[in-house]
């Protein structure tokens, strides 16, 4: 066996222990290698695509409630077995000192039409849900159009489903009392806050940054550097 010994230990200079690495500070170095769009905005395609399809669903909602607001504008009387359909469960509920008979509620029916509450809340929803369609396929597609369009349908929606509303609401209030007109008047509101929450997600996209990007990419911003430049 030879008298030389190999020294495995780990070689020790003069600060410390080498640990297989170094940081070295270099003049020609960067001083900062971070990407210059770490934190660019990337566009959303998912979030326009999402509410375009609210949208059409919400627009199938509102020609519904549209289609029966016409047939009641259209129908001079209603006959006597719709009548006691839509009293049954009203009259039901009271005590019997407010029940609402038929010729009253013929009476209500009248005034109604008369006011154009039937027609106004009908056909603007309609017009609101031919729109808040286009609007949405097109938000599907990623078109900032389709935004702008579905924006104006739910502002309309609001503003002829809030209207016509309120008049069918006079004409409860002058002919009709006990549950029937509760219900009418929370018809009211219930019609009112529905518009505003579809007018809320019809704004999402314009509202959203990174949805507003994916709509209109020519107004994306880059960032340069000083090198760049």
């Amino acid at each position: 066996m030879s008298d030389s010994n190999v020294d495995i230990l780990p070689k020790k200079e003069s600060e410390g222990v080498d640990l297989g690495f170094s940081m070295r500070m270099d003049e020609s170095q960067p001083e900062s290698e971070m990407p210059p769009d770490l934190f660019a905005v990337r566009p959303d395609t998912k979030g326009p695509r999402t509410v375009g399809i609210l949208l059409l669903f919400g627009a199938l909602v509102l020609l519904g409630q549209a289609y029966g607001d016409i047939g009641l504008h259209n129908a001079a009387d209603l006959s006597n077995e719709e009548v006691g359909a839509i009293l049954d469960v009203p009259n039901s509920q009271g005590d019997g000192s407010n029940e609402v008979t038929v010729d009253e509620y013929q009476t209500f029916h009248d005034a109604a039409r008369e006011s154009g509450g039937y027609a106004l809340r009908g056909y603007g929803m309609v017009f609101s849900s031919l729109l808040l369609i286009t609007g949405g396929i097109m938000l599907i597609f990623l078109n900032g159009l389709g935004a702008k369009l579905a924006i104006s349908g739910a502002g309309t929606g609001l503003v002829t489903g809030t209207a016509g509303s309120l008049m069918i609401k006079g004409a409860a209030d002058a002919h009709l009392e006990g549950v029937l007109l509760l219900t009418y008047e929370i018809t009211t509101y219930f019609c009112g806050v529905c518009m505003v929450m579809c007018l809320g997600i019809a704004a999402l996209p314009m509202i959203n940054a990174r949805a507003r990007l994916a709509l209109y990419p020519a107004n994306k911003v880059t960032l340069t550097t000083d090198d760049e430049e």
